[in-house]
């Protein structure tokens, strides 16, 4: 009985929705849909402390990753097929959006020590 609960609890656990942990971010756009339509994928991902991040323009037109809070803790942008990279040094949550196309929103979960 207690293996069939950890089965349970375990399939219950990874079913539950998470942010996505990887250091790899697509900025996505199609000049033929409206903006709001355009984004970042994973939208919500979650990283360790010191864990550098790579933003990858897989679209047509320039874009950030721009912090929300000010004073701006972090300002990268890139050209279509061009990457840029962002450290974070600080635990805590870091919504962004793009400095050009301010409906594209996304946040980086960072963890003291190992996530979760």
């Amino acid at each position: 009985m207690a293996r069939v609960l950890l089965v349970l609890l375990a399939v219950v656990v990874a079913c539950a929705p998470q942010a996505a942990r990887t250091d790899q971010v697509r900025i996505f756009d199609d000049p033929a849909k409206p903006e709001k339509d355009w984004g970042y994928e994973p939208r919500a991902i979650q990283v360790s402390r010191g864990a550098t991040v790579t933003f990858t323009n897989a679209g047509a037109v320039f874009h950030t990753a721009t912090a929300d809070a000010a004073p701006r803790a972090f300002d990268a942008g890139a050209s279509p097929k061009e990457k840029a990279t962002i450290t974070f040094d600080k635990a805590g949550t870091w919504g962004y959006h793009c400095g050009v196309h301010p409906d594209m929103k996304g946040v980086v979960h960072v963890c003291d020590g190992a996530c979760p």
